[in-house]
This record gives structure tokens, sequence and C-alpha cells, in this order.
């Protein structure tokens, strides 16, 4: 366990800022049975060019742009609170470029960074917001079965008007594995049930004050994901469109921190 007693009188440690919701998913996170916060993730894309690799050797960058706001609600009590905009206790704008290199015909980056600012409630503390890092995906080939190796290094931080900087930095490995679903299909095309396993390691560890005096702090982080989507397109409802649909759970290997997450695309692109 990573409970930490404070000396009385002494000052806590840091806890994670609320301005890290900006690089949640859409989810419930939970802290030791303690402390909990809904984060309401919309990041919407704009793609300016798709990548492509040539025959020849040429290669195509593609550019995406995104603009992802995130609202944070550290309380639940009912149904309206969630549409509600006054019980929000905090919200992030951090618009962002995202490029995608296709190095070999199996084997693709994605360098990306983000830059904004964010808003809590209760404080009316305002911080400058930060992210970036880069994604690999190496895809496998396989008669029936569509699976990939995933990885990642990426960074994060924060700048408050009033307070001293925070940041983290990590890396991830993980796996991917697209499975169809008999002769299942949604829209005329075949039905595939996919699913994700990944891992990250914090450089930094990530410390909650839960209270006046615990801490828990937070090195690493699984995530299970299970979905279902269409082979080539994406699911579309109304004027939304996703890559798939379904849910994850993240958990830490201490058991401090776990989260339901919703599920709409790949790591390598969320």
């Amino acid at each position: 366990m990573a409970a930490q007693a404070l000396p009385t009188g002494a000052e806590p440690e840091k806890q994670v800022h609320w301005a890290l919701g900006a690089f949640f998913g859409t989810g419930w996170y939970q802290v030791d049975d303690n402390r909990s916060v809904f984060v309401l993730r919309i990041p919407p894309r704009q793609q300016v060019r798709e990548a492509a690799l040539g025959e020849d050797g040429s290669r195509r960058i593609g550019v995406e742009v995104l603009y992802p706001v995130a609202l944070g609600l550290s309380q639940l009590e009912e149904v309206p609170d969630f549409v509600a905009f006054d019980n929000y206790a905090s919200i992030s704008f951090t618009p962002g470029v995202e490029l995608e290199v296709p190095v070999t015909p199996e084997w693709t980056l994605r360098p990306y960074l983000h830059l904004g600012y964010g808003w809590e409630k209760e404080s009316s503390d305002g911080a400058v917001i930060w992210y970036g890092g880069v994604k690999s995906r190496y895809r496998m080939a396989a008669e029936r079965h569509r699976w990939s190796w995933l990885g990642e290094a990426y960074f994060a931080g924060y700048r408050p008007e009033y307070e001293g900087r925070g940041r983290y930095s990590a890396v991830m490995a993980g796996i991917e594995w697209e499975q169809p679903l008999g002769r299942l299909e949604l829209g005329g095309e075949p039905l595939y049930l996919e699913w994700h396993l990944t891992y990250d390691w914090f450089f930094d560890e990530l410390k909650f004050h839960v209270d006046r005096d615990t801490v828990e702090t937070v090195s690493d982080q699984w995530e299970l994901g299970l979905a279902f989507g269409r082979s080539d397109h994406p699911i579309e409802l109304g004027f939304l469109s996703f890559d798939h649909v379904g849910l994850a759970y993240r958990w830490s290997s201490n058991g401090t921190f776990d989260a339901i997450v919703l599920n709409f695309t790949s790591p390598f692109l969320n």
C-alpha cells in the first residue's frame, strides 16, 4: 500500500493537480475508495492531410488538428447533474497537432503536441496545460485476425497562476487485437471484437492527497479495453462517429487507483 501518514503540522505533499484531467479519457476515476471524479472529454478532430506510403518509397505525412475539451465533475448525486454545466468543477481546452508518419507499411509513428488552458471553479484557479509525445504501432500479418504492438513515450505538465509548476513523464507498451465475430455484420461490414492491453510506467510518481494525513502514490497503470467496431469504417451515430464503441478498465499495480473509461478509439489514436 502506498499510503503515507504525515507528521502533525507537516505540509502535505502536492497532490495530482485538477489540470491533469485534460489527459484522461471520458470515465469515472477513483483513488483508494476515497476520492472520485467524473471526466467528460470531447476530442473533435480535423484531418488536414491523410498519410500515405507509395510503392516507390515516397512518404506523405498525415496531419490532424485536435480541439479536446475536458470537463471534470467531483460529485455526481443525480442524473441531471451530468448535463448541468454549473456542476462541473473544472474545464480545460487543449488544442494540438498530431502527425502520422508511415515508416514502413507495417510501422507507423504518431508524434503529437498540445497546449491549452484550464480553470477550476471552486478555487477560481487557472493553469496553462501542455502534453506531448510520440506513439508507435507495428501491425502484424495474420490470416483472420489483425493485431499490433503498441508503444508510447510521453510527458505532461501544467503551470498554475499562483503555484509551482507540475509535470510527469511516462512510457507505455501494449498490444491490440481485432477478432471477427463470425457472420455478424454492422452496416453491411463484418463486425469485430476489438481489445487491447497496455501498461504505463511513470518516471515521476503521481501523488493523490486524499485527506489531511494520507497521500496515495501511483507509479504505473494497466488498461484492458473491449469494444465492437466495423472492419474498415467508423460507427456513425448522427453527426458523431467512433472507431469503435466499448469500455476500458484502468488500475494501478498497488490497487490505489482504478477507473472505468469509455473506449471509442485505439490507444494509438486516443
